[in-house]
């Protein structure tokens, strides 16, 4: 055994076990300055010093189905088990069907696999115990360094071995306080027991219900905008004492206020999640690969039109939650354990979140050679339980950004989603002109 799961860790495994999840994917486009794509013969060495850089790369679960599951190191791991090289080109359909196809944690496998596309565009899915948005970027950020460097001839590094000498990034909880305030864990358990009406989550539109019986069958969506149009965008979020997240948090929750079903009067708010990295709290590097994401909370009320001043409130909520969504993470620490009996307890029932946002950052890479990166995307599975509709957001080095939404079949109408999509572009380009 390399180490226990964390706290997080063993939410992410439950879920995946249960069959409610499956992965994480980021994917970045990759091309030489030549004009060629990534061969086998180049991606498998660079691939080897990525192993060799991150330990997360190199385990496998053991006794998941237990309330304490571990990491164990792999010996070796055989490449081509691992990476397929594709005829495919539709970035959005590969996506997709990465979120389709779940892990076998028997198998003595990593916890990671890769698809290059035809067109250069290089896809990591990986197991989200062993890592958040930020360790795909990490991965890429590692592996784009690895091609610039000499190849080594002869080396076709098909079997890797993995070195013995690397230990996992410590569970977020060994690194900074989870431990929920008393007027928190009190909150949770007033709403535990009091009247459904008597809760925020009574008022709030959050699309359709959980199925009773789970179905992980994820659909996807990509939009895209231009590095001008972000940089455009930025501006103004500065020029408002917003951010980008805040902004799209604001866009969002009015264009879905459009679309909520007028019929119901009960619905005033909606619910809403906001990813938040742990890894300033916990002293991490950004290069680190872990799983170190938390969030914030929030209900949002109805409101059609877009306000730069609530984007500017939301700004500074988010940097007070840079700390406090600790206690959102600490918050497992009252299941005791029983992570799968609380998931099972959401089938059949409301849905908690109507939208989530997860905003990776604009990736940066180091120096120049002869191989780039751009048109990066950025995309979470979590279909059955979790929020109606997700969007993960990526800015690639030339500053273009795409947003993947995502959603499960009968989460959400795929009519709302296309209006939605729509709308929210329209709403984005008309904040910069």
């Amino acid at each position: 055994m390399l180490r226990a799961a964390g706290l997080v860790e063993c939410f992410h495994i439950n879920r995946h076990l249960l069959g409610l999840d499956s992965c994480v994917v980021l994917s970045a486009k990759y091309s030489c300055a030549d004009g060629t794509f990534p061969t086998k013969e180049q991606l498998f060495p660079a691939l080897r010093k990525v192993i060799e850089t991150h330990a997360a790369l190199g385990v496998k679960l053991e006794e998941e189905d237990s309330k304490k599951p571990s990491f164990v190191r792999l010996e070796t791991i055989q490449l081509p088990l691992v990476v397929r090289f594709s005829d495919n080109d539709n970035l959005e359909a590969a996506i997709q069907a990465q979120l389709a196809r779940s892990f076998n944690t028997l198998a003595p496998l990593p916890l990671w696999r890769v698809e290059v596309l035809s067109d250069g565009t290089i896809l990591l899915a990986f197991h989200h115990s062993i890592g958040d948005g930020l360790s795909g970027v990490a991965f890429h950020q590692s592996l784009l360094a690895a091609l610039q460097q000499e190849l080594i001839v002869g080396d076709d590094s098909l079997l890797i071995s993995v070195p013995q000498s690397l230990t996992l990034s410590p569970p977020i909880e060994t690194l900074t306080n989870l431990r929920p305030s008393l007027r928190k864990v009190l909150t949770e358990i007033f709403y535990m027991f009091a009247p459904a009406s008597w809760t925020p989550a009574y008022s709030a539109w959050t699309a359709n219900p959980v199925p009773q019986i789970p179905e992980l069958k994820p659909h996807v969506k990509l939009l895209t905008f231009s590095s001008a149009e972000m940089t455009a965008f930025a501006a103004a979020c500065r020029s408002h004492s917003a951010t980008v997240t805040s902004a799209l948090y604001i866009l969002t929750t009015s264009t879905l206020s459009r679309l909520v079903p007028p019929d119901v009067p009960q619905y005033k708010t909606l619910s809403a999640h906001v990813a938040i990295s742990l890894r300033g709290a916990g002293s991490l590097p950004a290069a680190a690969m872990g799983d170190y994401a938390s969030g914030h909370h929030s209900y949002p009320p109805l409101h059609a039109a877009f306000n730069w001043a609530a984007a500017a409130d939301y700004a500074r909520e988010l940097q007070r939650q840079k700390l406090a969504a600790r206690e959102e993470a600490g918050m497992l620490m009252l299941l005791f354990g029983d992570i799968a009996g609380f998931m099972r307890g959401r089938l059949g029932r409301k849905r908690g979140g109507t939208f989530e946002i997860s905003n990776a950052g604009r990736v940066a890479v180091a120096g120049a050679g002869r191989w780039r990166i751009g048109r990066m995307a950025f995309a979470q599975c979590d279909v059955v339980i979790g929020a109606a509709l997700k969007l993960n957001v990526i800015g690639d080095p030339t500053g273009a950004v795409s947003v993947t939404l995502t959603w499960g079949e009968g989460s959400i109408d795929r009519p709302l989603v296309e209006s939605f999509a729509a709308q929210f572009e329209e709403g984005l380009r008309t904040l910069i002109v």
